[in-house]
């Protein structure tokens, strides 16, 4: 069975982007040769250890959008031409059902104290645990996935304290909003597929190739679907967006190339785009 070979935007300054590869290229020398041939290019330079790209190039020729769609038709090449789904945008990513269900958690916790019962203190704690537990799986997954752990995950440190003063749900619900609120305002992760084709040509003639552009959705589990849900009715729609804007930029890419990618070597005038 092959598994789904992904592409991520980590991180992206002007002139400056990293991008994560799910599986590494299996020839370095010949992925990179193919991405930077075309003009724009600076340095690439690929970790192993994080499978990360760093790539800096020259905004007058080049764009984040180019540079992914380059990026995912040469990895596709290197594993015979397999789809390569192209994420852009991973602001919902660490909302896992951990994370829900301790902003549920949290929640409830809320309503009990508002009502004044203190003997619903066990709920305090359990919304505590759940917050520390979910942020956890927030810093390890960025380690294990990106190399490093986002400042926002450090507010662990503020939980630990209201633990030791008595102020634990307070500390729950800072820590909560610090690691995932503002992930509740940001839109959906762009998603597209990207499927270089193999065009038949008798054995005496050059392969042809052109390149499908398929925009992807996004598997979220039934909890997350929930709280999409819940949080359209009270008004907050950018997780619950379902908007795939990066299929029409990279349809902009196109227009302005003449719906053909230059410069990948496998075949002189370029690779053909077609959106579906």
């Amino acid at each position: 069975m092959k598994t789904t070979i992904t592409l991520s935007v980590l991180h992206e300054l002007t002139g400056r982007v990293r991008l994560r590869l799910s599986s590494p290229p299996r020839n370095e020398s010949r992925f990179i040769t193919a991405l930077t041939a075309h003009e724009g290019f600076k340095q690439v330079s690929f970790n192993h250890i994080s499978k990360s790209l760093l790539i800096t190039f020259e905004g007058g020729h080049l764009t984040t959008q180019e540079i992914l769609l380059r990026a995912a038709i040469a990895l596709s090449v290197e594993y015979e031409l397999q789809p390569v789904q192209v994420n852009f945008g991973k602001g919902s990513e660490v909302m896992t059902d951990g994370a829900i269900l301790a902003g549920l958690l949290l929640l409830s916790a809320g309503a009990a104290n508002l009502g004044g019962n203190k003997n619903y203190l066990w709920l305090n704690r359990a919304a505590g645990a759940g917050v520390a537990a979910a942020v956890l799986e927030h810093g390890w997954r960025e380690v294990r996935e990106q190399g490093y752990i986002h400042p926002e995950v450090f507010s662990f440190v503020y939980l630990l304290a209201s633990l030791a003063r008595g102020t634990i749900l307070r500390g729950a619900a800072v820590t909560w909003v610090a690691s995932f609120g503002r992930h509740l305002l940001e839109g959906p992760e762009k998603c597209i597929e990207v499927r270089p084709i193999q065009q038949g040509r008798s054995p005496n003639e050059e392969q042809a190739y052109q390149v499908a552009l398929v925009p992807h959705t996004v598997e979220r589990s039934p909890l997350f679907r929930l709280a999409q849900g819940l949080l359209s009715t009270i008004g907050f729609t950018g997780m619950a967006g379902n908007v795939d804007t990066l299929f029409k930029e990279l349809q902009a890419v196109a227009q302005a190339h003449d719906k053909v990618i230059e410069g990948l070597d496998l075949q002189p005038n370029g690779i053909p785009l077609t959106f579906r």
